[in-house]
């Protein structure tokens, strides 16, 4: 079978059993150990029957398993860098990179003449922090989880990208022993009772659902965080779509004199909080 028939099939049966055609279609090319370039051009090849077996096993674990197709690689690109990811951590969206990439924009603005401190509550496979290690130049970049699973994923995230971050374990800010510039997080944010597809549900359910409203661990986090921060300091969330105007309620109830920026991701859904103090944010 030549590799456009055997990607075909395998759109068609995605589009069947209303699966994600894109991720069928990224799984078949990377288990065909090609670049997208070289994967397009050689269309008219004939796939080896040992591939073949290998692209029918992985597409029976997405459909009968419901196992993500990142978990079945074993890996995920976020940012252009490749990390490892299991099911104990949660799997790098794209709309987190939106989120890097506003730190990595008020970095450069309003902290990039000094050396910073990071920190990344509930790094999950570190995507964010070694990101943001690889991304600037003098910041010191720690990051927490409280699952010691995610942190050993984490960790080999930072080895083999060459980041330079320290983790240790934390519920939150349990075991946060100084002050940030910038404190980052991704917590939780699913209500307990909201359905979800599920494949998502073989990702850490501790990752996903945030309380009976989706909110509490903003509240944990921003009830807490005047300890931890300089007197100059930035706080980054990423939260659902819906929860913009409660998150903003939230952090005014915490931080009555800061400069809150609430902004859209590429598919205009709110999605993302900046709170800064002592001049960070205009």
């Amino acid at each position: 079978m030549k590799l456009q028939e055997l990607l075909k099939k395998y759109e068609k049966l995605a589009h069947k059993y209303q699966l994600d055609e894109h991720a069928v279609s990224w799984m078949i090319m990377e288990l065909s150990e090609m670049q997208a370039s070289e994967f397009y051009l050689n269309m008219n090849q004939e796939v080896s029957l040992s591939l073949e077996k290998k692209i029918e096993d992985a597409f029976n674990q997405y459909h009968q398993e419901e196992i993500p197709v990142q978990h079945i690689l074993g890996f995920s690109y976020f940012y252009g860098y490749k990390y490892i990811v299991n099911n104990q951590v949660l799997i790098p969206r794209r709309e987190t990179e939106e989120l890097v990439e506003e730190v990595l924009m008020i970095y450069d603005t309003y902290f990039n003449d000094q050396n910073v401190d990071i920190l990344d509550l509930g790094t999950g496979s570190g995507n964010i922090s070694v990101t943001l290690s690889l991304e600037t130049k003098d910041a010191s970049v720690d990051a927490t989880d409280i699952s010691e699973e995610a942190l050993e994923v984490a960790r080999k995230n930072n080895q083999v990208l060459g980041g330079n971050v320290e983790f240790f374990i934390s519920d939150w800010f349990s075991n946060v022993q100084k002050t940030y510039d910038i404190i980052v997080a991704n917590p939780p944010y699913i209500p307990q009772n909201e359905a979800v597809e599920r494949t998502v549900l073989n990702e850490p359910h501790i990752a996903l659902f945030g309380g009976t409203d989706g909110l509490k661990p903003y509240e944990i986090v921003l009830s807490q965080a005047k300890n931890y921060m300089k007197d100059k300091a930035l706080i980054a969330f990423e939260h659902s779509m819906y929860q913009s105007e409660n998150i903003k309620a939230l952090v005014e109830k915490y931080f009555t004199d800061a400069v809150i920026i609430q902004k859209k991701d590429l598919q205009q859904r709110d999605r993302m909080t900046f709170v800064g103090i002592g001049g960070v944010l205009k």
